[in-house]
Protein backbone atom coordinates (compact mmCIF):
# COMPACT_ATOMS: atom_id res chain seq x y z
CA UNK A 1 0.00 0.00 0.00
CA UNK A 2 1.03 3.52 -0.84
CA UNK A 3 1.62 5.50 1.88
CA UNK A 4 0.77 9.50 1.47
CA UNK A 5 0.81 12.55 3.52
CA UNK A 6 -2.75 13.11 4.59
CA UNK A 7 -4.00 15.93 6.07
CA UNK A 8 -7.36 15.52 8.26
CA UNK A 9 -9.27 18.61 8.53
CA UNK A 10 -11.44 18.39 11.74
CA UNK A 11 -10.15 17.55 15.38
CA UNK A 12 -13.65 16.11 16.59
CA UNK A 13 -14.37 12.35 17.01
CA UNK A 14 -14.14 11.69 13.67
CA UNK A 15 -11.08 13.49 12.36
CA UNK A 16 -9.48 12.18 15.81
CA UNK A 17 -10.68 8.48 15.03
CA UNK A 18 -9.52 9.07 10.93
CA UNK A 19 -5.96 10.36 12.06
CA UNK A 20 -5.48 7.57 14.54
CA UNK A 21 -6.02 4.57 11.97
CA UNK A 22 -4.38 6.37 9.10
CA UNK A 23 -1.49 7.09 11.13
CA UNK A 24 -1.61 3.42 12.65
CA UNK A 25 -1.50 2.18 8.61
CA UNK A 26 1.54 3.86 8.14
CA UNK A 27 0.77 7.21 6.40
CA UNK A 28 2.14 10.77 7.50
CA UNK A 29 -0.69 12.76 9.25
CA UNK A 30 -1.23 15.97 10.12
CA UNK A 31 -4.41 17.29 11.76
CA UNK A 32 -5.99 20.76 11.25
CA UNK A 33 -8.16 22.34 13.88
CA UNK A 34 -10.32 25.19 12.17
CA UNK A 35 -11.78 26.41 15.51
CA UNK A 36 -12.25 26.83 18.96
CA UNK A 37 -15.80 25.71 19.42
CA UNK A 38 -15.45 22.04 20.91
CA UNK A 39 -12.78 19.48 21.70
CA UNK A 40 -9.67 22.41 22.63
CA UNK A 41 -8.42 20.36 25.45
CA UNK A 42 -8.27 17.21 23.09
CA UNK A 43 -6.45 19.10 20.74
CA UNK A 44 -3.82 20.76 22.95
CA UNK A 45 -3.02 17.39 24.40
CA UNK A 46 -2.45 16.05 20.95
CA UNK A 47 -0.56 19.13 20.45
CA UNK A 48 1.31 18.34 23.36
CA UNK A 49 2.40 15.15 23.00
CA UNK A 50 2.78 15.39 19.27
CA UNK A 51 -0.06 12.13 18.93
CA UNK A 52 -3.19 10.30 19.30
CA UNK A 53 -3.88 7.61 21.54
CA UNK A 54 -6.42 4.73 20.54
CA UNK A 55 -8.22 2.29 21.80
CA UNK A 56 -9.89 -0.51 19.13
CA UNK A 57 -13.23 -1.38 21.02
CA UNK A 58 -13.49 -3.06 17.98
CA UNK A 59 -11.33 -6.46 18.50
CA UNK A 60 -12.08 -9.11 21.01
CA UNK A 61 -9.07 -7.95 23.64
CA UNK A 62 -8.72 -3.96 23.05
CA UNK A 63 -5.41 -2.05 23.75
CA UNK A 64 -4.24 1.05 24.12
CA UNK A 65 -2.01 2.39 21.90
CA UNK A 66 -0.07 5.67 20.83
CA UNK A 67 0.19 6.88 16.81
CA UNK A 68 2.43 9.74 16.16
CA UNK A 69 1.76 12.24 13.74
CA UNK A 70 3.56 15.00 11.75
CA UNK A 71 1.79 17.77 13.27
CA UNK A 72 -1.85 19.02 14.96
CA UNK A 73 -2.15 22.72 14.18
CA UNK A 74 -4.32 25.60 13.46
CA UNK A 75 -1.91 26.89 10.84
CA UNK A 76 -2.92 26.05 7.48
CA UNK A 77 0.18 26.77 5.86
CA UNK A 78 2.01 23.97 8.26
CA UNK A 79 -0.56 21.76 7.83
CA UNK A 80 -1.22 21.73 4.04
CA UNK A 81 2.31 22.09 3.69
CA UNK A 82 3.06 19.12 1.68
CA UNK A 83 -0.63 17.50 1.98
CA UNK A 84 -1.42 14.82 -1.23
CA UNK A 85 -4.74 13.80 0.57
CA UNK A 86 -7.08 15.60 2.46
CA UNK A 87 -10.11 14.58 4.49
CA UNK A 88 -12.48 16.74 5.24
CA UNK A 89 -14.14 15.54 8.94
CA UNK A 90 -15.57 19.09 10.02
CA UNK A 91 -19.38 19.27 10.89
CA UNK A 92 -20.97 19.84 7.20
CA UNK A 93 -22.45 23.30 8.50
CA UNK A 94 -18.98 24.53 8.15
CA UNK A 95 -18.38 23.42 4.71
CA UNK A 96 -18.28 26.78 2.83
CA UNK A 97 -16.17 28.35 5.64
CA UNK A 98 -13.68 26.07 5.41
CA UNK A 99 -13.76 26.07 1.74
CA UNK A 100 -13.03 29.84 2.10
CA UNK A 101 -10.73 28.78 4.90
CA UNK A 102 -8.48 26.10 3.29
CA UNK A 103 -8.99 25.72 -0.43
CA UNK A 104 -6.10 29.03 -1.05
CA UNK A 105 -3.56 26.21 0.91
CA UNK A 106 -4.60 22.94 -1.60
CA UNK A 107 -3.56 23.77 -4.96
CA UNK A 108 -0.39 20.98 -4.92
CA UNK A 109 -3.49 17.82 -3.52
CA UNK A 110 -4.19 14.75 -5.40
CA UNK A 111 -8.35 14.67 -4.21
CA UNK A 112 -10.29 15.74 -1.34
CA UNK A 113 -13.13 13.94 0.33
CA UNK A 114 -15.92 14.96 2.24
CA UNK A 115 -17.90 13.09 4.92
CA UNK A 116 -20.46 13.57 5.68
CA UNK A 117 -21.39 15.35 2.19
CA UNK A 118 -24.56 16.64 2.08
CA UNK A 119 -23.31 18.28 -1.13
CA UNK A 120 -20.80 20.26 0.55
CA UNK A 121 -18.16 19.30 -2.06
CA UNK A 122 -20.14 22.15 -4.23
CA UNK A 123 -17.95 24.49 -1.96
CA UNK A 124 -14.66 22.85 -2.91
CA UNK A 125 -15.26 22.19 -6.35
CA UNK A 126 -15.63 25.92 -7.03
CA UNK A 127 -12.58 26.76 -5.71
CA UNK A 128 -10.03 23.67 -6.26
CA UNK A 129 -8.13 23.02 -10.12
CA UNK A 130 -10.26 20.79 -12.36
CA UNK A 131 -7.39 17.54 -11.86
CA UNK A 132 -8.18 17.55 -7.91
CA UNK A 133 -10.35 14.87 -7.91
CA UNK A 134 -13.08 15.69 -4.83
CA UNK A 135 -15.37 12.80 -3.56
CA UNK A 136 -18.23 12.86 -0.86
CA UNK A 137 -19.23 10.35 1.42
CA UNK A 138 -22.71 9.27 3.32
CA UNK A 139 -20.76 7.94 6.27
CA UNK A 140 -17.34 7.71 7.87
CA UNK A 141 -15.76 4.87 7.74
CA UNK A 142 -15.28 4.47 11.50
CA UNK A 143 -17.67 5.40 14.26
CA UNK A 144 -15.69 6.41 17.60
CA UNK A 145 -15.86 9.06 20.35
CA UNK A 146 -13.11 11.05 21.97
CA UNK A 147 -12.90 9.53 25.71
CA UNK A 148 -10.66 11.64 27.27
CA UNK A 149 -8.16 14.11 26.21
CA UNK A 150 -5.88 12.90 23.45
CA UNK A 151 -7.50 9.56 23.36
CA UNK A 152 -10.09 8.10 20.99
CA UNK A 153 -11.93 4.69 21.09
CA UNK A 154 -12.88 3.12 18.35
CA UNK A 155 -16.32 1.91 18.39
CA UNK A 156 -17.24 0.44 15.00
CA UNK A 157 -15.86 -0.25 11.68
CA UNK A 158 -17.91 -0.15 8.30
CA UNK A 159 -17.76 -3.10 6.56
CA UNK A 160 -18.07 -1.20 3.32
CA UNK A 161 -18.31 2.63 1.99
CA UNK A 162 -19.40 4.50 -0.64
CA UNK A 163 -18.51 7.30 -2.36
CA UNK A 164 -19.52 9.64 -5.08
CA UNK A 165 -17.37 12.34 -7.22
CA UNK A 166 -18.02 15.69 -8.12
CA UNK A 167 -17.70 15.78 -11.43
CA UNK A 168 -19.12 12.19 -11.85
CA UNK A 169 -16.22 11.09 -14.55
CA UNK A 170 -13.37 11.04 -11.80
CA UNK A 171 -15.65 8.15 -10.02
CA UNK A 172 -13.37 5.30 -11.68
CA UNK A 173 -10.22 6.90 -11.08
CA UNK A 174 -11.28 8.59 -7.71
CA UNK A 175 -12.36 5.30 -5.88
CA UNK A 176 -9.85 3.88 -6.78
CA UNK A 177 -7.09 6.04 -5.17
CA UNK A 178 -9.55 6.23 -1.97
CA UNK A 179 -9.97 2.21 -1.62
CA UNK A 180 -5.95 2.24 -1.65
CA UNK A 181 -6.26 4.31 1.51
CA UNK A 182 -9.21 2.57 3.01
CA UNK A 183 -10.31 -0.58 1.61
CA UNK A 184 -14.03 -0.15 3.11
CA UNK A 185 -14.19 2.30 0.17
CA UNK A 186 -15.71 -0.38 -2.58
CA UNK A 187 -18.91 0.76 -3.41
CA UNK A 188 -19.84 4.38 -5.80
CA UNK A 189 -23.05 6.32 -5.82
CA UNK A 190 -24.17 7.77 -8.91
CA UNK A 191 -23.91 11.37 -8.16
CA UNK A 192 -23.66 13.70 -5.12
CA UNK A 193 -27.59 13.86 -4.52
CA UNK A 194 -27.44 10.16 -4.32
CA UNK A 195 -24.58 10.19 -1.95
CA UNK A 196 -26.65 13.57 0.62
CA UNK A 197 -29.92 11.35 0.53
CA UNK A 198 -28.08 8.28 1.66
CA UNK A 199 -26.79 9.95 4.97
CA UNK A 200 -28.00 7.58 7.54
CA UNK A 201 -28.01 10.71 9.88
CA UNK A 202 -31.27 12.79 7.86
CA UNK A 203 -33.28 9.53 8.61
CA UNK A 204 -32.50 7.71 11.67
CA UNK A 205 -30.73 10.63 14.18
CA UNK A 206 -33.46 13.53 13.52
CA UNK A 207 -36.63 11.01 13.89
CA UNK A 208 -35.50 9.13 16.82
CA UNK A 209 -34.40 12.31 18.31
CA UNK A 210 -37.51 14.28 17.52
CA UNK A 211 -39.32 11.24 18.88
CA UNK A 212 -37.69 10.49 21.60
CA UNK A 213 -37.38 14.23 23.01
CA UNK A 214 -39.18 13.93 26.23
CA UNK A 215 -36.58 10.77 27.15
CA UNK A 216 -33.75 12.53 26.23
CA UNK A 217 -34.35 15.53 28.46
CA UNK A 218 -35.09 13.70 31.34
CA UNK A 219 -32.81 10.81 31.41
CA UNK A 220 -29.93 12.99 31.67
CA UNK A 221 -26.93 11.47 29.39
CA UNK A 222 -28.07 7.84 29.71
CA UNK A 223 -30.46 7.77 26.27
CA UNK A 224 -29.17 5.05 23.86
CA UNK A 225 -30.64 6.27 20.40
CA UNK A 226 -30.05 2.59 18.41
CA UNK A 227 -31.44 0.67 21.23
CA UNK A 228 -34.53 2.75 22.49
CA UNK A 229 -35.51 5.26 20.56
CA UNK A 230 -37.14 2.95 17.11
CA UNK A 231 -40.24 0.97 18.15
CA UNK A 232 -42.34 -0.54 15.47
CA UNK A 233 -44.05 2.33 14.96
CA UNK A 234 -41.30 4.48 14.86
CA UNK A 235 -40.02 2.45 12.43
CA UNK A 236 -43.17 3.28 10.22
CA UNK A 237 -41.94 6.79 10.10
CA UNK A 238 -39.11 5.36 9.17
CA UNK A 239 -40.20 4.08 5.93
CA UNK A 240 -42.25 6.75 4.93
CA UNK A 241 -38.98 9.36 5.04
CA UNK A 242 -37.17 6.60 3.24
CA UNK A 243 -39.91 6.48 0.36
CA UNK A 244 -39.73 10.65 0.11
CA UNK A 245 -35.99 10.45 0.46
CA UNK A 246 -35.97 7.70 -2.45
CA UNK A 247 -38.51 9.82 -4.83
CA UNK A 248 -35.66 12.49 -4.68
CA UNK A 249 -32.80 10.21 -5.42
CA UNK A 250 -35.06 9.19 -8.78
CA UNK A 251 -35.77 12.07 -9.73
CA UNK A 252 -32.06 13.15 -10.09
CA UNK A 253 -31.06 9.73 -11.49
CA UNK A 254 -29.96 8.01 -8.44
CA UNK A 255 -30.31 4.20 -7.43
CA UNK A 256 -32.98 3.75 -4.61
CA UNK A 257 -32.27 2.02 -1.63
CA UNK A 258 -34.18 1.95 2.16
CA UNK A 259 -32.05 3.28 5.19
CA UNK A 260 -32.37 -0.51 6.67
CA UNK A 261 -30.30 -1.80 3.10
CA UNK A 262 -27.78 0.66 3.20
CA UNK A 263 -27.03 0.03 6.46
CA UNK A 264 -26.47 -3.73 6.17
CA UNK A 265 -24.60 -2.78 3.48
CA UNK A 266 -21.81 -0.68 5.38
CA UNK A 267 -22.00 -2.81 8.38
CA UNK A 268 -22.70 -6.68 7.44
CA UNK A 269 -20.21 -9.01 5.65
CA UNK A 270 -22.70 -11.81 4.98
CA UNK A 271 -24.99 -9.27 2.94
CA UNK A 272 -27.93 -12.79 2.80
CA UNK A 273 -28.31 -11.85 5.85
CA UNK A 274 -31.75 -10.09 7.04
CA UNK A 275 -31.15 -6.08 6.96
CA UNK A 276 -33.48 -5.97 10.22
CA UNK A 277 -31.54 -8.10 12.17
CA UNK A 278 -27.93 -6.64 11.12
CA UNK A 279 -29.71 -3.15 12.17
CA UNK A 280 -30.72 -4.51 15.66
CA UNK A 281 -27.00 -6.04 16.23
CA UNK A 282 -25.60 -2.64 15.58
CA UNK A 283 -28.06 -1.49 17.67
CA UNK A 284 -27.27 -3.58 20.90
CA UNK A 285 -23.38 -4.05 20.10
CA UNK A 286 -21.49 -1.00 18.18
CA UNK A 287 -23.67 2.16 18.43
CA UNK A 288 -22.70 4.84 20.77
CA UNK A 289 -24.48 6.66 23.77
CA UNK A 290 -26.89 9.65 23.05
CA UNK A 291 -27.43 12.25 22.80
CA UNK A 292 -27.21 13.71 26.08
CA UNK A 293 -29.43 17.45 24.49
CA UNK A 294 -31.62 17.49 21.37
CA UNK A 295 -29.81 20.86 21.18
CA UNK A 296 -27.41 18.32 19.57
CA UNK A 297 -26.08 17.96 15.98
CA UNK A 298 -27.76 15.20 15.63
CA UNK A 299 -30.97 17.80 14.95
CA UNK A 300 -28.54 21.14 14.44
CA UNK A 301 -26.55 19.85 11.71
CA UNK A 302 -28.72 16.62 10.28
CA UNK A 303 -31.88 18.31 10.09
CA UNK A 304 -30.90 21.77 8.27
CA UNK A 305 -28.43 20.28 6.12
CA UNK A 306 -30.34 16.66 5.43
CA UNK A 307 -34.20 17.63 5.57
CA UNK A 308 -34.26 20.88 4.41
CA UNK A 309 -31.53 19.81 1.47
CA UNK A 310 -34.17 16.91 1.24
CA UNK A 311 -37.25 19.37 1.14
CA UNK A 312 -35.20 21.82 -1.59
CA UNK A 313 -34.02 19.42 -3.89
CA UNK A 314 -37.79 17.72 -3.74
CA UNK A 315 -39.32 21.15 -4.35
CA UNK A 316 -37.74 21.79 -7.70
CA UNK A 317 -38.91 18.41 -8.81
CA UNK A 318 -42.36 18.97 -7.64
CA UNK A 319 -42.37 16.31 -5.02
CA UNK A 320 -44.30 16.38 -1.81
CA UNK A 321 -42.31 15.62 1.61
CA UNK A 322 -44.84 15.98 4.11
CA UNK A 323 -42.79 13.54 6.58
CA UNK A 324 -39.63 15.25 6.00
CA UNK A 325 -41.32 18.71 6.12
CA UNK A 326 -43.44 17.68 9.11
CA UNK A 327 -40.02 17.10 10.81
CA UNK A 328 -38.52 20.51 9.93
CA UNK A 329 -40.98 21.88 11.53
CA UNK A 330 -41.16 20.62 14.99
CA UNK A 331 -37.50 20.58 15.20
CA UNK A 332 -37.78 24.38 14.85
CA UNK A 333 -40.51 24.69 17.37
CA UNK A 334 -38.52 22.28 19.77
CA UNK A 335 -34.95 24.06 19.38
CA UNK A 336 -36.93 27.57 18.38
CA UNK A 337 -34.52 27.70 15.53
CA UNK A 338 -36.10 28.42 11.74
CA UNK A 339 -34.00 25.59 10.25
CA UNK A 340 -35.39 26.49 6.89
CA UNK A 341 -33.86 29.65 7.16
CA UNK A 342 -30.47 28.65 7.99
CA UNK A 343 -30.36 25.11 5.78
CA UNK A 344 -28.71 23.68 3.06
CA UNK A 345 -30.85 24.62 -0.13
CA UNK A 346 -30.79 24.57 -3.68
CA UNK A 347 -30.31 28.26 -3.53
CA UNK A 348 -28.11 28.04 -0.39
CA UNK A 349 -25.48 26.04 -2.36
CA UNK A 350 -25.33 28.59 -5.37
CA UNK A 351 -26.94 26.27 -7.39
CA UNK A 352 -29.58 27.80 -10.15
CA UNK A 353 -30.09 24.04 -11.64
CA UNK A 354 -28.41 20.86 -9.64
CA UNK A 355 -28.83 19.04 -12.77
CA UNK A 356 -24.91 19.32 -13.61
CA UNK A 357 -23.59 17.46 -10.57
CA UNK A 358 -25.95 13.98 -11.84
CA UNK A 359 -23.81 14.02 -15.18
CA UNK A 360 -20.11 14.52 -15.96
CA UNK A 361 -20.20 17.95 -16.41
CA UNK A 362 -19.92 20.59 -13.41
Amino acid sequence: MRKYNITIVGAGNSGCAHAFCLGNMGHNVSLFKTSHSLHDENFEEICRVGGIRGIDSTVEYPVEEFVKIQCATRDPEIAFKDAEIVFVLTQSLQHRQVAEMICPYLSGIKALCVVPGNMGSVFFRNRLPENVIIAEGESTVVDARIVRPGCVDILFRNVRNALSFNPVKDADTGLKLFNGIFDTYTGLRTNIIETAMHNPNLVVHTIGTIMSTSRIEMCKGEFWLYREGFSPSIWHLIEALDEEKNNVIKAYGGVPESYIECCKYRNEKDLSRDAKAVFDDYSQNGSPKGPASINNRYLTEDVPNGLCLLESLAALKGIATPVASSLITIASALLRTDFRKIGRTVEALGLDDPAGYVSCSV
